[in-house]
């Protein structure tokens, strides 16, 4: 880390209500869609600023109307531990998260250079969901945004290719060897009807399980349209009409999948971490040597 700069952070005030932190940031990049603010001119910063705008596309066109009050801000700080003392110093968050946070308040998310390209959607979505999907369950606050955080693809012309429904490897170790319990009532369920609930099944780790077997069920656009539209179609739960059943017969498909994910686990916690490439020759070729499949479920409207 950069001492002088390290210092120069460790200087500001421990308060800042100015609802601008901006102002701490030397250099600025505008979007279509963000207003990127960053302490350095890193090779990094053009790629990231490229993607969260192909992104913000991406989600418009294939999964939900993203409308916001553009542009969104974002803070990128030179690493993590510069991102970690802003979040202690400045917004007094005790245990700060290790990649990226979305701070309603302010209305900005911060994060750092190379926290990753899942980092950068899985913050983007925090105020698209917010906006456009309002009547959301509770464990989709995260189980949504989680979902976009692993994918694979590449740059077609100015728009991005990508491939979804991957298993994170570092959510999946998070779980531990016991995924296979998870316990889909439980992981679904209003946070006061779970107060006895584990840790585990209250994790973002969890909820996020619950959005990719929607993925590998071709359900999960129908879940966020129907979160759109609000409309259950006759049942308890958005879950629940995006599966077209209850969820006592979901149950067993439920555990099938966690199964083949326990089964899969050694394979899933090697997977290399999200890459958007410039060329779909070299995506083509990564996937071939990474083993990356490529099927997606068919989706039911």
């Amino acid at each position: 880390m950069n001492r002088i700069l390290l210092g120069w952070l460790l200087l500001l005030p421990a308060i800042v209500f100015s609802q601008d932190f901006t102002s701490q940031f030397p250099c600025h990049k505008q979007t279509a869609y963000f207003d990127f603010y960053y302490l350095r001119e890193s090779p990094r910063i053009p790629k990231i600023t490229r993607f969260a705008d192909g992104f913000v596309r991406l989600v418009n066109r294939d999964f939900f109307k993203a409308d916001f009050d553009y542009p969104i801000r974002v803070l990128v700080f030179e690493d993590r531990e510069q991102f970690k003392q802003f979040l202690i110093r400045q917004l007094h968050i005790a245990d700060p998260p290790n990649f990226g946070v979305y701070v309603y308040r302010y209305k900005f998310f911060a994060t750092y250079e190379d926290s990753g390209l899942g980092t950068f959607a899985h913050e983007i979505l925090h105020p698209l969901v917010e906006r456009n999907l309002k009547d959301r369950p509770q464990w989709a606050m995260e189980g949504i945004p989680t979902f976009f955080e692993k994918f694979y693809g590449y740059w077609q012309g100015g728009e991005l290719t990508a491939f979804w429904g991957y298993q994170n490897p570092w959510r999946i170790q998070q779980l531990g060897t016991n995924l296979t319990e998870l316990d889909l009532k439980q992981v679904i369920a209003a946070p006061k009807e779970t107060e006895a609930s584990s840790s585990v099944e209250r994790s973002e780790s969890s909820w996020r399980m619950v959005s990719v077997f929607l993925w590998q069920q071709g359900r999960f656009k129908r879940f966020l349209n129907l979160i759109a539209t609000h409309d259950k179609a006759g049942y308890p739960t958005y879950f629940e009409a995006a599966m077209e059943m209850p969820v006592e017969k979901i149950i067993p498909l439920w555990q099938d999948y966690l199964n083949g994910v326990a089964a899969q686990r050694t394979k899933l916690l090697h997977l290399p971490p999200s890459s958007i490439f410039d060329e779909e020759t070299t995506f083509t070729d990564f996937v071939t040597t990474n083993g990356i499949s490529l099927i997606q479920p068919k989706t039911t409207p």
